[in-house]
């Protein structure tokens, strides 16, 4: 199953909810993974420009997706970027393709 990254932050008004009544957020991110039909299989909290990532298992894309806008559509978060991991294999897979197709791109202005 593909894997995603999603890097969110937290809203200062959820920080402060947080302070207040501190939790373990991994149940409530691992129900919302699973209702949409993927899998949490971690998620990391950081300093920096962003809070948090989640590393998430999904059918596809869509799904993953859906994930963030769940968790954006709740008020709590104000940024979610949701990437999809490749490994070697499939990051081998992509450059034979470019390799094969580069020569039909055409810069703008050419």
């Amino acid at each position: 199953m593909p894997r995603f990254v999603v890097f969110f932050a937290y809203k200062p008004e959820t920080w402060a909810r947080l302070v207040d009544q501190p939790g373990d957020r991994t149940a409530a991110v691992r129900a919302t993974a699973e209702a949409a039909g993927g899998r949490l299989e971690a998620l990391y909290w950081m300093t920096g420009g962003q809070d948090g990532l989640v590393i998430l298992e999904a059918p596809d894309a869509e799904t993953a997706l859906a994930v963030g806008v769940t968790s954006m559509s709740s008020g709590a978060i104000e940024h979610v970027a949701t990437h999809q991991l490749l490994d070697q294999d499939q990051l081998l897979a992509v450059l034979g393709t470019a390799r094969r197709v580069r020569d039909t791109f055409r810069p703008p202005g050419t």
